[in-house]
């Protein structure tokens, strides 16, 4: 059944487990159906603010039966012939309906933890977090956020990204699991090292300033590091180290990443393609010369830079910058190269001044964009 389905997805959400899919498919299903949508607001609002201990015991009273008049409300069958104008029962009853509520919690709790059960199982052959219980941030699309992290780390969240990381985050061990793009400026903590799980790159740092791109319609991990030093395995080669250092970006070809055993660097300023079908990675020099700001974090302070890059690298960015469907009808433009910084302009005014790098037509439909 339908509800069923939905409910699957909530505790997914609750649990941290839920992909950006399953959110977007929830956040449809809900918007379908109100009165389902209210239900799941209220157990998403006691499952996540629990009712603690009040002073007094007419504040006790007080707020169970504001709970107990809202669960009446939507739960006949649990809570026959209540009303908020009858008298709060004894204190027994009060606990026999904390237990129910509690209880019924219980099978959300249970359905996540044998939803993270199965996937855990699937994630340590990818050497994503093990951790039982995670938390979650994450970004829809067109939207940028900032976070910190338990052990102070701050964390920028580019658009339709999400990070997951361990409920001890910083106690024992610092893991973070990304799908997406963000900019971690770490704290220093050399006893508990941080590593960034991006597919199945891992990015091991002490104390450091870097960016992540890993988005999952592409087959590159980039790693762009500003300040410190970061190491790389990877899950196919763990025992080969990769020392990126300040002012260096590393792009990671994660499709071959799977299916071959060396890696092989090509280090040059402009790499050009990879001849050798298993040269995993090449690294260059990071260069802000232009713009007076680096491209690859250009996004934290809000600014979309491209410098010299190839239009269908232009295209994926603006399409999540802008939260836009952009189809390239003319096939020529995919592999020439575009430059240009943009910050609050509109996407209109955006593909005009890409216009001066190339000549091209576009027109634009609703949220689809066509290039021609």
């Amino acid at each position: 059944m339908m509800n069923n389905h939905i409910w699957h997805l909530i505790s997914r959400k609750l649990s941290g487990e839920a992909t950006l899919n399953e959110l977007r498919e929830l956040q449809q299903l809900l918007n379908n159906d109100p009165e389902m949508a209210y239900k799941a607001e209220l157990y998403t609002h006691f499952f996540e603010h629990p009712v603690q201990q009040q002073r007094s015991s007419e504040q006790k009273n007080t707020q169970w039966q504001k709970l107990q008049s809202k669960l009446s409300e939507e739960f006949p069958a649990d809570f026959p012939g209540y009303t908020a104008s009858e008298v709060l029962p004894s204190r027994p009853s009060v606990l026999y309906l904390y237990r129910k509520w509690m209880a019924a919690a219980a099978v959300l709790l249970i359905t996540a933890a044998s939803t993270i059960y199965f996937l855990q199982k699937n994630d340590k052959a990818q050497g994503v977090v093990s951790a039982a219980i995670t938390n979650e941030m994450n970004t829809m699309p067109g939207t940028r956020s900032k976070t910190v992290l338990p052990d102070g780390t701050i964390v920028w969240l580019n658009s339709d990204s999400r990070i997951t990381y361990n409920a001890d985050f910083g106690v024992n061990k610092r893991e973070v699991v990304l799908i997406g793009e963000a900019f971690f400026d770490v704290a220093h903590n050399a006893d508990v090292p941080m590593v960034v799980h991006a597919k199945n790159v891992n990015i091991w740092v002490k104390g450091t300033a870097f960016n992540v791109r890993s988005y999952p319609d592409n087959n590159r991990v980039e790693t762009s590091l500003i300040r410190g030093a970061v190491e790389l395995t990877t899950n196919k080669d763990p025992e080969r180290k990769i020392l990126l250092k300040p002012n260096e970006k590393i792009v990671l070809d994660v499709a071959d990443a799977d299916t071959a055993g060396g890696v092989v660097v090509a280090k040059s300023p402009k790499p050009e393609k990879a001849s050798v079908k298993h040269n995993l990675y090449h690294i260059q020099q990071l260069d802000g010369s232009r713009y007076n700001i680096i491209p690859e974090i250009s996004w934290v302070q809000n600014e979309l830079v491209f410098d010299n890059e190839v239009f269908t690298e232009v295209i994926s960015k603006m399409e999540k910058w802008y939260n836009v469907e952009i189809v390239l009808t003319n096939k020529e433009l995919a592999n020439k190269n575009f430059s240009g910084a943009f910050k609050k302009e509109d996407i209109t005014t955006a593909l005009q001044g890409l216009q001066f790098t190339n000549s091209f037509q576009f027109e634009i439909k609703g949220n689809t964009v066509y290039i021609k």
